[in-house]
């Protein structure tokens, strides 16, 4: 029962649950999912969550309320959809792999208007309604729908963690400059297997391939 009120007393309640638990785009997972919270004082906890990408919130859905995670520096490890996420300096970042190299993604999206037509065919992105960020919706609800006429754009980042830092990369430029003690070697492995930087499945290959030449 301990366990269980100092796992509360760092959510901060945002409304009650609505239609909007499901399928939004601004969420990283489908639906809200059961997970583990593991505390840094070492206690564990269940709960149903899922990540906002737009806000970078954990969100926990308890006793048909949505709750926002006040003090994530108390996190040590959440475990959801199996997949690993740590808190970062921003929100929570997903553990892909560790070893010497160590790889994460940030995942994040922003919003931004679809674009009005300023004449002649052209659209612009400025001149259209602010966005703002709406928790409580008219009735009381949450509100995590996006504005119409609002879409997604992927800001999507990751970073290399190596000898207790963390650096983030975009391109072969920074990840070798990261690990320029091997960059001859990881240079040729990029360019021998086509490394797409955009392309997570190609950066776990990569990162393999790192932590066997470190080893």
């Amino acid at each position: 029962m301990l366990c269980l009120i100092l796992f509360a007393s760092f959510l901060i309640p945002a409304s009650a649950q609505g239609d909007s638990s499901k399928n939004l785009p601004n969420f990283l997972l489908s639906e809200f999912t059961k997970g583990i919270v593991k505390l840094k004082s070492g206690q564990t906890n269940t709960a149903v969550l899922n990540y906002n990408i737009v806000d970078q919130e954990m969100v926990f859905l308890q006793s048909d309320r949505y709750m926002v995670l006040d003090n994530p520096q108390l996190v040590d490890t959440i475990y959801l959809a199996n997949r690993t996420f740590v808190p970062f300096k921003t929100g929570f970042n997903e553990l892909v792999m560790t070893g010497p190299a160590t790889l994460f993604i940030q995942h994040r999206s922003e919003v931004v208007p679809v674009g009005a037509t300023t004449g002649y065919g052209v659209t612009s992105q400025t001149t259209g309604p602010s966005y703002v960020r709406q928790v409580y919706g008219p009735t009381g609800s949450v509100n995590f729908n996006l504005p119409e006429g609002f879409k997604l754009n992927d800001k999507t980042d990751y970073w290399a963690g190596r000898d207790n830092s963390m650096e983030r990369f975009s391109n072969k430029r920074q990840f070798l400059k990261i690990f320029k003690d091997k960059s001859k070697e990881l240079d040729q492995f990029i360019g021998s297997k086509h490394i797409d930087f955009k392309n997570l499945s190609d950066l776990v290959k990569l990162f393999n391939y790192c932590n066997e030449i470190y080893r």
